[in-house]
């Protein structure tokens, strides 16, 4: 173990591998310099009002700033879900996927018919947490109110949508005409302020992009779950995990609103090389500090444990043995 450990160092020390982006958008999968060594890889995060697009670009600057012969593309999608199918056919390299996703995907469960045995984790990257945002002149302070109110619930297959679901169903929203609208974080946050919407659900890092911004522009309130309410909803699925919504994540949120949340996943297919993601987790290993402080919902990331522990899906070869060489894994 010890030799190939060394062999792959010093290909490393060969090795230039970095993302070169065109602002934080998608861009042309062809190289422009002729150059035969560049390698294109894309990367799939989520609706550009939430915190996984976000995330995805400070990932991929992190990376471009470290090397030079990787170009990534950043791929459309609606979220975890999409990630998850387009890692399995080939569609994207790289992937955002909330913790709850990829154990049900890597297991067969839920929307998924078939167990997707290839996935596999480089890193975790930050914790979901379940945000439900209302105005304040609508007079609501908890979740539960919300029955028979119109509420944004993410977009369609994603971890948002599958997220509220679950709560909907332990907190029994589903009755007296209940709605529940598909929507992107942004979009549905716009909603919400134009009286649309009742209130909005986001399923991201906090504070959540859409959701800060329409916290900015007009009096909210964070809506709250009971205690008993949240030991229901962590009852339900293994992946979530209890966690807080610290006060002044959002304009006006004078206390700290206790939530639940999932590690998000940077992950891969299984074949992607081993050398490859090797030096993708080191890349990202090495700016995890700037990355924390540009980024608050990357905080987490400064447990180096944090990172490697405690995944619902296997790692990738190449993420598991930079760990073991960093002494965090044995």
């Amino acid at each position: 173990m010890a030799g190939r450990s060394m062999w792959r160092k010093l290909l490393l020390l060969g090795t230039a591998a970095s993302l070169l982006l065109t602002g934080c958008g998608v861009v042309d999968g062809e190289s422009s310099s002729g150059d035969e060594n560049l390698t294109v890889l894309t990367i799939g995060t989520a609706d550009s009002g939430g915190t996984m697009y976000a995330v995805g670009c400070a990932i991929a600057q992190a990376i471009t700033e470290g090397e030079s012969s990787i170009k990534i593309n950043l791929g459309a999608s609606t979220g975890s879900t999409m990630n998850v199918r387009g890692l399995a056919d080939g569609d994207i390299d790289l992937g955002l996927v909330s913790g709850d996703v990829a154990y049900a995907a890597y297991h067969g469960e839920d929307v998924f018919t078939q167990p997707v045995e290839g996935l596999r984790a480089v890193a975790a990257i930050y914790v979901s947490t379940s945000n439900w945002l209302a105005l304040d002149s609508f007079g609501v302070e908890y979740v539960h109110d919300l029955v028979g109110k119109r509420i944004g619930v993410g977009p369609q297959e994603s971890t948002t949508e599958l997220s509220a679901r679950t709560a909907v169903k332990v907190l029994g929203l589903d009755q007296d005409g209940t709605q529940l609208v598909n929507c992107g974080l942004g979009d549905g946050a716009r909603m919400v302020g134009q009286g649309e919407l009742d209130a909005i659900h986001g399923f991201s890092g906090a504070p959540v992009g859409g959701l800060m911004e329409l916290a900015q522009e007009k009096p909210c309130t964070l809506l709250k779950y009971t205690q008993e309410e949240l030991d229901a909803i962590l009852a339900q699925n293994q992946s979530y995990i209890p966690t807080v919504i610290p006060a002044g994540t959002y304009e006006g949120q004078t206390e700290d609103v206790a939530t639940f949340g999932v590690k998000c996943l940077l992950c891969v297919d299984e074949s992607m090389p081993e050398l490859m993601v090797y030096r993708l987790t080191q890349e990202i290993w090495a700016a995890t500090e700037r990355l924390s402080k540009e980024h608050p919902s990357l905080k987490e990331m400064e447990d180096r444990t944090f990172v490697c522990q405690d995944l619902p899906i296997p790692l990738h070869s190449g993420a598991q043995e930079f760990y073991e060489d960093q002494g965090v894994l044995q």
